[in-house]
């Protein structure tokens, strides 16, 4: 028997001594409490979930090998998007070069936590940097290369949300008045979309004239437009679409509705309407408003700001605090805002 166990060793390339040497510390591992078969069991156990760590372990790649092709994956987005998950991945690859370089399914919460904490100062910042590096482990995942996403052990940081009033009437009335004036009337169409239609800024400037449906009264705004990837069919309300068309031409336009040089052209027409201090998304959160005080239809409302759930209206946008209701009434109506033609 002994005769055959050595002959079994050497055919596996060991000695009789290398065999007891890993027999013992495999032993020296189990628990002393378990004696017998219990303790050769455990033995077994300590082997197969050690083989398949160490499998585990060779089917995993580099940090940076896994960033590479989670950018890959995405090279379809739009360019601005593609710009700012190049620089997340750019930062944290510089930043934690012992991390680039560590097997993804190595790779834990604190690792992470540690890369966004010592890289990304502000709230806004680390939340923005959770969600790409989320991604990437998502990635991994999909390929094998991990098993989990170390990511979602970290707890989102709070906002402090910054309250955004509705523009006031007066605002509304000198920014539609000067938009009428033949020196700012290419900024027209965007203000007008972005005023009664609650279009983001950034997806107004991706507008065509051709995504205005005259006849259905709709602007439709395509999923690669939109911030969150979902298409939406925005109302063209009356006011809206008469604003268009007559101080836009809007059924005789072509090509984009927003003017080259646009930051500029906008900027001066604030300027000439005498607003200084200006919010970014003030637009939308006026038309939310006035929408809600006028319409008191939360779920349309929900669907035409393309939100998935009613939460962030409730918490964020809605604020009618000022708006009476004939002010909601005069928002909504062409003749308030549309000056006689000469």
């Amino acid at each position: 028997m002994n005769i055959l166990n050595e002959d079994l060793l050497q055919k596996m390339g060991i000695t009789t001594d290398d065999a007891i040497r890993l027999s013992l510390e495999l032993l020296e591992r189990c628990p002393r409490q378990k004696k017998g078969v219990a303790r050769l069991n455990y033995c077994r156990e300590i082997i197969s979930e050690g083989s398949r760590a160490v499998v585990e372990a060779t089917t995993s790649v580099a940090f940076h090998v896994a960033v590479k092709e989670s950018l890959r994956e995405r090279e379809g987005r739009r360019p601005s998007t593609v710009s700012e998950l190049r620089y997340v991945c750019k930062r944290i690859l510089q930043g934690m070069p012992e991390m680039a370089k560590m097997q993804l399914r190595s790779i834990r919460t604190q690792h992470c936590y540690d890369a966004l904490s010592k890289l990304f100062g502000t709230p806004r910042q680390f939340r923005k940097a959770r969600v790409i590096l989320h991604s990437i482990f998502s990635c991994g995942m999909r390929h094998g290369w991990c098993c989990n996403n170390p990511v979602d052990g970290i707890m989102k940081p709070r906002l402090a949300e910054v309250e955004i009033r509705a523009l006031e009437w007066e605002d509304i009335g000198r920014l539609v008045r000067v938009a009428q004036q033949s020196k700012h009337r290419e900024c027209a169409a965007m203000l007008g979309v972005m005023l009664w239609g609650g279009v983001r800024p950034a997806e107004a400037q991706r507008l065509c004239w051709e995504d205005i449906n005259w006849e259905e009264r709709v602007i439709l705004l395509p999923a690669r437009h939109s911030k969150t990837g979902g298409a939406r069919c925005i109302t063209l309300h009356p006011v809206l679409r008469n604003w268009l068309i007559r101080v836009c031409q809007g059924k005789k336009s072509k090509g984009e509705l927003c003017p080259k040089d646009w930051g500029h052209k906008w900027y001066e027409l604030r300027r000439a309407a005498g607003i200084r201090k200006w919010q970014q998304d003030v637009l939308r959160h006026t038309f939310a408003s006035y929408h809600l005080k006028r319409f008191k239809n939360l779920a349309q409302l929900q669907i035409e700001m393309g939100h998935s759930t009613p939460e962030l209206l409730r918490t964020r946008y809605l604020n009618m605090r000022g708006i009476t209701k004939r002010q909601a009434q005069r928002f909504w109506s062409t003749q308030e805002w549309l000056m006689e033609e000469k």
